[in-house]
Parts: structure tokens; C-alpha cells; sequence
């Protein structure tokens, strides 16, 4: 398990860009949650893993970059990039939240919302 939460980032990337899912869903939280560019929650593990099988099935490349990233305790906020890259070429760039959780076990993802937060409206930012 992962000693810090830069640790963690560089490991899912890694992970996911190997296609290997089991690896990549053992670094979330059981109860975990990705908020989806609408603004919806997929929440527990089981929502992670058909996410995290939809983007290695797409054959997509990940590359994430922690811009900032603020710690208390048992749990860190990071704010960064996540970068997809396209088997055809072509490139998504947004804007990334992640929430992290620090247990026995090491730090794990708890929340993230990798196209940002959506505003009230529910629209994404740009």
C-alpha cells in the first residue's frame, strides 16, 4: 500500500496504464466514490471497478499531475491534472479533486471527481 498520497497517484496511474484493474481498485476506499463530469456519485467499490474497467477497456493511457496538494491527519486534498491520452492520439485535459484517506493499511483514493467539481448547476468547469 501506498506511504503517501503522490505515492498513490503515481501507483493508480501506473496501474490503470497497465490494465490492470485489480491492482488499481485495491487503492480505493470500500466506500469510495468518483463524482462523474455531471456531477453524479458512483459510490463503493463496485461503481470504481466498472469505472476504472470502462477507461482500461477504452485502451486510454493515464497521466496524472498533483499540482497541490494539502494534508491534516488522515486525510489529503489534492488539486492537479489527469490527462487521457487516446489510442487514436487524441488528448483530454481537465482539471482533478482528489480526496485521500490515510489507514492501517497505507493511503487510499476516497473521493475523486477527476473532471473537477461541478457547479451548482451541475455543469462542468472549464
Amino acid at each position: 500500500m501506498a506511504t503517501s498520497p503522490h505515492e498513490l497517484s503515481r501507483a493508480f496511474a501506473a496501474a490503470i496504464n497497465d490494465g490492470d484493474l485489480g491492482a488499481a481498485v485495491a487503492m480505493w476506499a470500500d466506500d469510495a466514490t468518483i463524482v462523474a463530469a455531471d456531477g453524479n456519485a458512483l459510490a463503493g467499490r463496485d461503481a470504481v471497478a466498472g469505472a476504472l474497467r470502462a477507461l482500461i477497456d477504452s485502451g486510454a493511457t493515464v497521466s496524472i499531475e498533483v499540482a497541490s496538494m494539502y494534508q491534516g491527519g488522515k486525510v489529503a486534498i489534492a488539486t492537479g491534472s489527469l490527462t487521457l491520452l487516446a489510442p487514436d492520439g487524441t488528448s483530454h485535459t481537465s482539471s482533478s479533486v482528489v480526496v485521500y484517506e490515510r489507514s492501517n493499511e497505507g493511503w487510499r483514493l476516497a473521493i475523486d471527481a477527476p473532471w473537477g467539481l461541478p457547479s451548482s448547476n451541475g455543469t462542468p468547469p472549464t
